[in-house]
């Protein structure tokens, strides 16, 4: 599928309202929400916050945060669709753009983006990482036809390898 959009910097406190929207019922999947998180996500260094736009305005958004401690690579922090778009491949050109935003090997064609966003010199890593919950089914079937592997269980018991597993670190690259 062609998808006619284009990812932009996140405008905070303009976009803040309308991508929290975004987030109401996934309060379990994603963590801290609302204006005020996306506004401080929107004026960190160590994060790009692009919108994706379509002809009707903000249709997702990702967050990509910058290499830090002991994990190697840029971060998918957060990969959001709005419910009233999903099913569309907003967020395979999402997942796409993100990897080779972060400079996968071989990244598959992702969105255009806007010429006015200046890309930081962090994101071009060549490795994309993310925590995802095991239940989040849809996530990983997307993820794993991306060609991201498991890497890590993170336990929901700490110590304890044998307890369910609480979130899953996949990667690429």
């Amino acid at each position: 599928m062609q998808v006619r959009a284009v990812l932009r910097a996140c405008v905070a406190p303009a976009d803040a309202t309308a991508l929290a929207r975004m987030d109401a019922g996934l309060v379990e999947v994603l963590g801290a929400s609302g204006p005020r998180w996306h506004h401080t996500v929107a004026t960190d260094p160590g994060k790009a916050h692009l919108v994706l736009d379509d002809a009707h305005g903000p249709a997702g958004y990702l967050v990509l945060a910058a290499p830090r401690g002991p994990e190697p690579g840029v971060e998918l922090h957060r990969l959001v669709v709005a419910a009233d778009r999903r099913g569309r491949g907003l967020g395979r050109a999402l997942l796409r753009t993100a990897l080779a935003l972060a400079a996968v090997p071989h990244p598959p064609d992702g969105l255009g983006h806007d010429p006015a966003w200046v890309r930081p010199d962090w994101l071009a890593a060549g490795r994309l990482w993310l925590q995802v919950h095991p239940a989040n089914t849809a996530a990983l079937q997307l993820y794993r036809s991306e060609e991201l592997v498991t890497e890590a269980r993170l336990p929901s018991a700490p110590g304890d390898p044998s307890s369910p597993a609480r979130r899953l670190v996949l990667a690429r690259g």
